[in-house]
């Protein structure tokens, strides 16, 4: 029996993905697998491992070729044949109505919001008719956006992570993402909230006071320094989930 594969904790919602398509199966043709996109597929714990062993015709592109040799490394260790190559969400390296399912997860993000919105376009373009798609945004719910470093554009933050020092981060409010989505059938959507406890206990009172403009508070400086200690549920970080259905063609 092979193993279980396990997913890291913050990709719940991929399996909230799968558990869709298992439970809304696509037609394929006879003795056919439904074949699957990974948009961002690259790191030590590919989710495509998961859809792989639940059947899936798995297939993933990633632009780090870092990336992709840490998931290359992962499906040789556990013998799992999935089909790994370079390639860009923003122009996809594949022919039109291909896939019976397109996903990204905490990939699309990093993109600016032009670039987001060619990215959904693509994906929505290897897709066939009727075929789904799970994809996601950071939140303007989020709290402190500035964690994400310096607003340049609007909704688009450059800051430091994992020792990269120019990480792009964009954010969206529900309405740019639902118009954004407008031409695809919107089957579930829902906002997810993770309190960031440790960011919060490592906040200095320096640094909390430094948030007041940002936080939009309504009452005085001095009350807002007395919230300082009840500050462990104000730093969230926010997503919008998307699962997408492409229109069928009319005949």
């Amino acid at each position: 029996m092979k193993n279980q594969v396990v997913l890291r904790a913050n990709a719940v919602p991929i399996y909230q993905f799968l558990s869709y398509m298992n439970s809304n199966p696509v037609p394929v043709s006879s003795g056919g697998k439904p074949k699957i996109l990974d948009c961002g597929a690259g790191g030590p714990v590919p989710p495509l491992a998961l859809f792989h062993q639940h059947g899936f015709d798995t297939w993933g592109i990633d632009v780090s070729e870092e990336q992709l040799a840490r998931a290359e490394s992962y499906c040789n260790e556990h013998r799992i044949d999935i089909h790994l190559q370079h390639g860009d969400m923003r122009q996809l390296p594949f022919e039109d109505d291909t896939f019976d399912a397109v996903y990204e997860h905490y990939s699309m993000c990093h993109l600016g919001k032009a670039d987001t919105a060619l990215a959904v376009g693509e994906m929505k373009r290897v897709l066939k008719p009727g075929g789904s798609c799970f994809l996601g945004f950071i939140s303007t719910n989020t709290w402190p956006l500035s964690m994400f470093g310096q607003e340049r554009l609007p909704g688009e933050y450059w800051g430091e992570e994992a020792g990269e020092d120019a990480v792009l981060h964009s954010a969206f409010t529900e309405h740019e993402a639902d118009k954004l989505l407008s031409n695809w059938e919107i089957v579930q959507n829902e906002e997810h909230v993770q309190f960031l406890r440790s960011y919060a206990a490592n906040c200095s009172i320096e640094d909390w006071m430094g948030l007041y403009d940002e936080a939009g508070y309504g009452g005085s400086i001095e009350q807002w320094q007395d919230n300082y200690g009840n500050r462990v549920n104000s730093f969230r970080y926010s997503h919008l989930f998307y699962i997408l259905k492409k229109p069928a063609k009319h005949s």
